[in-house]
C-alpha cells in the first residue's frame, strides 16, 4: 500500500515568526512528514506570506523536509534563493510563466541542485499541460482549490486530474492541496495521491488527530 505523506500548510500561521515557528515545531512534534510552504509574492497572487527570508530561523527549529511551493511571478529569476534557502521540494506553478519556456529551463535548474522539483496547476487549468515536463519533475502538485487562499472547499475536479496524472507514470510523486480534510483525504488516496497537503484541517482542530486522521487512521 502506498504511503500517504502529510505536508502541513505554513498558510494558516501567517507571516508571523513566531507563529510559523511554533506551528512548524507542533506540527513536527504530532506526526507531519514534511512542512509545506506556501510562498506567495502579491503579484501573482493576490496575497502575500512568508518568503525564503523565513526559511533560515524555521530551519534551525526542525527537522522535516522543507516543501516549497512557489506562488510567485516567474520563479526562474528568483529560484536560486530559494535553493539556496534550504527548500527540499521546489514547486513551481505552470501558469506564473510569462514565457513558458523558462519553466524547463526552471526545473533543471532546481535539479542541477540536487533539489526535488515539482510543477503544479491551478484548479482551471487543464491537467495535459503536464505532459510536457513528466519526466523532468519529481513531483506533480494539483491544486484541488484556487490556488491563494486559505480555507477554502475541496473541488472534486481534482480526482479526475490524479487519476489522468497517474496513468501517464505509476512512480511520480502527486501531491494535492486545498481543502484536504478527513472526508477529502480519502478520495485523494484512492485516487493515486501521494502527498496531503492540509492548513485549515489541521490547524483548526487537535494537531495529532488531524494528522492520524488524514492518514485513515482513528489514532
Amino acid at each position: 500500500m502506498r504511503k500517504v505523506v502529510i505536508s502541513a500548510s505554513s498558510l494558516p500561521a501567517g507571516r508571523n515568526m513566531s507563529a510559523q515557528i511554533e506551528y512548524l515545531v507542533r506540527v513536527g512534534s504530532y506526526g507531519a512528514d514534511m512542512y509545506h510552504l506556501d510562498v506567495m509574492d502579491g503579484v501573482f497572487t493576490k496575497y502575500k506570506s512568508i518568503d525564503y527570508k523565513y526559511f533560515d530561523q524555521l530551519r534551525e527549529k526542525s527537522p522535516l523536509l522543507f516543501d516549497a511551493h512557489l506562488m510567485i511571478k516567474n520563479p526562474y529569476k528568483i529560484v536560486d534563493k530559494y535553493i539556496k534557502a534550504g527548500a527540499d521540494i521546489i514547486t513551481v506553478n505552470y501558469e506564473a510563466f510569462d514565457d513558458k519556456e523558462d519553466i524547463l529551463k526552471t526545473l533543471k535548474k532546481i535539479k542541477s541542485k540536487k533539489k526535488m522539483a515539482g510543477i503544479a496547476i491551478d484548479l482551471d487549468t487543464d491537467v495535459k499541460v503536464v505532459e510536457g515536463y513528466i519526466k523532468y519533475v519529481d513531483l506533480v502538485l494539483i491544486m484541488s482549490v484556487k490556488l491563494g487562499k486559505g480555507g477554502q472547499e475541496f473541488n472534486q475536479s481534482a480526482i479526475k486530474k490524479i487519476k489522468y496524472v497517474r496513468s501517464l507514470s505509476p512512480s511520480i510523486l502527486i501531491e494535492v492541496d486545498g481543502g484536504v480534510n478527513d472526508k477529502t483525504a480519502p478520495l485523494c488516496i484512492k485516487a493515486g495521491a501521494d502527498i496531503l497537503v492540509s492548513g485549515s484541517y489541521i490547524y483548526n482542530n487537535d494537531t495529532y488527530e488531524a494528522i492520524q486522521h488524514l492518514r485513515g487512521k482513528n489514532g
